[in-house]
């Protein structure tokens, strides 16, 4: 069954976060994040097989779903992990296919 009109705002948050995470490029960017802490755009293209506006591109989309913080030091900005954020998208997307230790049903409504 089709449901029509606005989303509740919980799965619109985990479609936005998981549609932030649908390239391999943004998984190795968090990866390596999660790895070395604090980061610039240069120092993510150094280590990646990526150029700075491929990089700064996938920075974006995973700014916009909310899943990496950014900062301005001095003449660059500096991205991390919300770490937050990642643990609530885990949590929201288990709750939302009633993922625990024990098999559950589906239930998505």
């Amino acid at each position: 069954m089709a449901v029509r009109g606005k989303f509740e705002s919980k799965i619109t948050s985990i479609a936005d976060g998981l549609k932030s995470l649908g390239h391999p490029g943004r998984i190795l960017i968090l990866q390596h994040l999660m790895s070395h802490g604090e980061c610039s755009c240069q120092d993510i293209v150094d280590q990646l097989p990526y150029s700075q506006s491929t990089v700064s591109g996938h920075l974006q989309k995973l700014k916009d779903g909310k899943l990496i913080k950014m900062k301005s030091i001095r003449t660059s900005s500096v991205y991390s992990i919300d770490m937050e954020a990642i643990e609530q998208l885990h949590k929201d997307f288990g709750d939302l296919f009633n993922l625990t230790n024990e098999k559950k049903q589906l239930s998505l409504f």
